[in-house]
């Protein structure tokens, strides 16, 4: 059985429009960030939570422009990780300093 056939999760993934959202951001070459970001404008309103959805959406979208800023050489904001465990872990992989 083909992936497109399966049907894992939720109905809000599946839909007739003739293509599915993979297909299509493989047929545009879209980029991981610019996928994600259509994968949630496009179920916002077949999963019933429009907003939360369209949240997630905007949350790619801000990556993907802090992301081309970098390339411009403009400024973006840093994520600053609050997480005291996640950031123990990755002081122990060398990922950033203490000092941190």
């Amino acid at each position: 059985m083909s992936a497109n056939k399966k049907q894992i999760g939720g109905s809000h993934y599946k839909h007739d429009t003739g293509e599915e959202h993979w297909d299509r951001v493989d047929r545009l070459k879209l980029n991981y960030f610019q996928g994600c970001a259509t994968k949630y404008i496009e179920r916002a309103y077949l999963k019933g939570k429009p907003v939360e959805d369209l949240h997630k959406a905007s949350h790619f979208i801000e990556k993907l422009i802090e992301i081309e800023q970098e390339k411009e050489g403009e400024p973006t904001s840093s994520y600053v990780n609050q997480d005291p465990d996640l950031k123990h872990a990755y002081t122990q992989l060398h990922l950033f300093n203490e000092e941190d």
